[in-house]
């Protein structure tokens, strides 16, 4: 287990976490609702892209310098802050108080526009960021240049098997009121970003099913309808990776979409990774 540290002073800002994947929502923002929290109680994750200020807006970076981050489609601002800031959830941070002068936010709470909003309450030293306001995620951003990581004792955090993780209560990708639900539509996204990437611009075949429900109209849509044409099927828990299915020469045109498991105990912590698709 882990507490996070102030690098100024070493009190600690933190309870014992245990690293998780980062959630594929964590830098959504969702309609105009306040969101729940991002991070479940005694974990962590860290982002590997820069965040908070600076920022530098679309005009000024230019579509080249964005594709060089990464980013391929037109966006307000980028930011051009440290990478590797560290999420936690904000009933295990402890010993901050709040800067005053840098608690803005859009509407119902506070953002990262104005950078670390918290500062530790011993030696006044800004250490992270507080995001609470409507469509974001609530989180605690650590800023990683004011922070240490400290192993200590503690018990740690057990990570469910996919067995006892199929027993949780399920997050199911439509909402009642008939809209997606913004982690499904995170986790989806995302997914589909990753398999255009692996497609290689060629046309990509899916079974029937839930997988062809949710990608086959965004495939059909952006990619060619000619051949050549490769396939993907649905591989994790429960099913089988196609090198086991077809033996170990496997067909190069065929990919696999992994269900992964993010670490921790909650539904939204499952999301999905691809594989495969080489010419």
């Amino acid at each position: 287990m882990i507490v996070f540290t102030c690098a100024g002073c070493d009190a600690s800002l933190t309870l014992p976490v245990s690293q998780v994947a980062l959630p594929a929502h964590a830098h959504q923002k969702y309609d105009h609702e306040l969101l729940p929290v991002l991070m479940e109680p005694g974990t962590y994750a860290v982002n590997p892209e820069p965040f908070g200020p600076p920022w530098r807006q679309w005009e000024e970076i230019g579509a080249e310098e964005a594709e060089a981050r990464g980013v391929y489609a037109p966006t307000y601002a980028l930011s051009y802050g440290p990478p590797g800031a560290v999420a936690v959830a904000l009933g295990d941070v402890r010993g901050t108080v709040l800067i005053p002068e840098r608690c803005d936010g859009l509407c119902c709470g506070l953002d990262s526009r104005n950078g670390p909003n918290l500062a530790c309450a011993q030696c006044g030293h800004a250490v992270a960021t507080l995001i609470d306001d409507c469509s974001y995620w609530q989180v605690v951003w650590l800023d990683p240049r004011a922070v240490r990581l400290f192993d200590v004792d503690a018990f740690a955090r057990r990570v469910l098997s996919w067995e006892e993780l199929r027993e949780q209560p399920e997050r199911p990708p439509v909402e009642p009121i008939g809209a997606w639900s913004p982690v499904w539509e995170a986790a989806v996204s995302v997914a589909l970003a990753h398999l255009l990437a692996a497609s290689g611009g060629a046309r990509v075949v899916v079974p029937n099913g839930p997988v062809a429900d949710a990608f086959r109209p965004a495939l059909d849509a952006l990619l060619p309808a000619e051949p050549p044409t490769r396939s993907l099927a649905l591989a994790g828990p429960a099913r089988h990776h196609h090198g086991h299915r077809f033996g170990p020469a496997a067909p190069a045109n065929w990919g696999d979409m992994v269900v992964r498991h993010g670490g921790g105990g909650a539904a939204g912590c499952r999301c999905m990774d691809v594989y495969g698709l080489q010419p």
